[in-house]
């Protein structure tokens, strides 16, 4: 049975699926996990299919989370289905509009089974950092389909950057046949280790480079990836593995089946010219996910096959360089500094609003950060004037600026500390009389929103990702943000980032929550390095003699680690505002 709701919540769903199990006689005591399927792309039928086929072998409660973040109005409809249309399970379809797919986990926290292991499952868009994800967080086992992405190779990187243990690819469950085959024909005696190894298949298909990267890290020797050449079968996937021994070569190819309806494989052995047909079918998205299911023990042989295929980034520095050199502004005093970067910011921001009718802004706390906050509405204003945006009349004009934080401080959001409050009055305020809409303000969490440190952090760089941030943060050479602010303390520190503390090593995700500051409060929010260099344009806001010192070390080499100020930068450029007692060391 079927059930539409429209305009709902989650606990009216969760209150329609009680009534539907009573009125069918159906119990959730034979629910062995929670499936929760984030639909990405325009196809759910699929998965959902697949899903429904598995759980006959999993019994399971499938949650399909479907937004549409364009809508112009916020809601959420559901279907539920149960009885014979869930198959053994039950399914959930969640259907969130507009602002309401902010808040995914209050929605998808009512309808999990209790005590039971939750897998998350992404056909298409994969997230490039999986259990940083809102999602992905409160989930055992993560899966991800790099082939079914835009760009298979470059979601295969970013996925390898923010690996975590429970993760797992479907192009890598493409190659469990595969795997078998290979390895059992491997000690085929005399069982000697391969002289060479050519793995045939397209460079780009994200099993084939998995493919031989598990043999250069399982054999440690060199793979080569070949095209399929004349005659040879063609396709997604391997195609075919060739193992050169001392005795000859062990071929294993793929050939159309004899019926036609099946795949299969010929295996040639050294001195055997006939060769030996084994059946290989190219496995369903059904047979795909009842394999993942089936072990929720995290893959660790996945990423270290990853692991090696991709090298990571172990040096911050990397993220900050190859990019223009930065710039000086030394003027008298902080409201100087403070109206010299605001003017900046807002020729910038105008820019990006005319052009692309989208800005986003990232704000700074600090003294000077806030002096500078309370100048950009007024700035504004002027850079708006005989601008086509300018023109356009009524609220219209700053619809697209939307406004982050590069830090925050994981306090009462009422607290002084926060670096919100500092600028609600003199900067969120105008810029909404201005027609910014209040959903386009990005206040990072605080405890009062029932969250943790880290669970905060998660959820804010899923906010970034929602908004078209996931792919500039891991590829080098693209921007997200238009203008990004920072300031810097006397040791350097930028954001909540500080020198020589473990936290500041984290790059695999979009934000982290930073415990044990040298700077009270102790707990906090904090973008990391990718993300801060990933803005076209950069401002260092900093007065103060105490600073000199550090603003010094800044502008010599990208040391993140020591000197975190050091480590950030603009795509197009990075300009330094300094009082002149910060810049006296220069």
């Amino acid at each position: 049975m079927i059930t539409t709701l429209t305009d709902t919540t989650a606990s009216e769903v969760e209150k329609t699926m009680m009534q539907m199990r009573e009125t069918f006689g159906a119990t959730t005591i034979g629910r062995v996990l929670t499936l929760i399927i984030v639909a990405t792309g325009d196809d759910i039928d699929g998965p959902v299919e697949a899903a429904v086929r598995a759980s006959h072998e999993h019994p399971a409660r499938v949650i399909v989370v479907d937004t549409d973040p364009d809508a112009e109005a916020s809601g959420l409809d559901a279907e539920v289905r149960v009885g014979r249309d869930a198959g053994a399970g039950e399914i959930v379809i969640l259907r969130a509009r507009g602002e309401i797919l902010y808040s995914l986990d209050t929605l998808i926290m009512p309808l999990l089974l209790a005590d039971a292991p939750i897998v998350t499952w992404w056909p298409e868009g994969a997230p490039s950092s999986p259990v940083h994800d809102v999602l992905g967080s409160m989930s055992q086992r993560r899966i991800t389909d790099a082939a079914a992405c835009e760009d298979p190779l470059a979601t295969l990187k970013r996925l390898r950057r923010g690996y975590a243990s429970g993760d797992s690819d479907l192009a890598w469950s493409r190659l469990t046949n595969w795997r078998g085959l290979v390895a059992s024909v491997f000690e085929i005696p005399p069982a000697t280790t391969p002289k060479a190894i050519r793995v045939v298949g397209h460079k780009d298909d994200p099993s084939v480079v998995l493919m031989a990267s598990w043999l250069e890290h399982a054999l440690d020797i060199e793979v080569e990836i070949a095209a399929p050449g004349e005659g040879e079968a063609d396709g997604p996937g391997v195609l075919g593995v060739h193992l050169d021994r001392e005795d000859g070569t062990i071929s294993l190819a793929r050939t159309p089946g004899k019926d036609g309806d099946e795949d299969a494989i010929v295996m040639s052995l050294p001195g055997d010219e006939d060769g030996q047909h084994v059946t290989m079918p190219r496995r369903s998205l059904y047979e795909l996910l009842a394999e993942e299911l089936r072990r929720l023990d995290p893959d660790e042989v996945y990423g270290g096959v990853l692991a090696h295929a991709f090298s990571g980034i172990e040096d911050a520095a990397v993220f900050a360089g190859g990019k223009p050199d930065p710039q000086d502004r030394v003027l008298d005093d902080a409201d100087a500094v403070a109206q010299a970067a605001a003017e900046d910011a807002a020729a910038g921001l105008v820019q990006a609003l005319t052009e692309r009718s989208v800005a986003h802004l990232v704000v700074t706390g600090g003294t000077v950060g806030t002096k500078a906050a309370a100048a950009l509405p007024g700035a504004l204003r002027s850079a708006l004037k005989g601008t086509a945006t300018g023109n356009t009349g009524g609220d219209s004009a700053l619809e697209g600026l939307h406004v982050w934080w590069g830090d925050e401080r994981f306090v009462d959001p009422e607290s002084d500390d926060r670096n919100e409050k500092q600028v609600r009055e003199s900067l969120l305020v105008p810029l909404q009389e201005a027609g910014m809409p209040e959903r386009n303000i990005h206040r990072m969490p605080s405890p009062f929103d029932g969250v943790s440190r880290e669970e905060g952090a998660a959820w804010y760089g899923q906010q970034l990702d929602l908004a078209g941030g996931d792919q500039p943060f891991r590829t080098r050479g693209r921007a997200f943000f238009d203008v990004l602010w920072l300031g810097m303390g006397p040791d350097g520190h930028v954001a909540s980032l500080f020198p020589e503390h473990p936290d500041q090593r984290e790059t695999g995700a979009s934000a982290v929550g930073v415990d044990d500051s040298p700077k009270p409060p102790s707990e906090r929010i904090s973008l990391t390095w990718p993300v801060l260099n990933s803005a076209r344009h950069v401002g260092f806001l900093v007065a103060g003699e105490d600073k000199a010192a550090a603003a010094a070390r800044a502008h010599g080499d990208i040391d993140p680690w020591n000197t975190p100020a050091s480590a950030v930068r603009g795509l197009e450029s990075t300009t330094w505002y300094l009082d002149k007692a910060a810049a006296k060391d220069l």
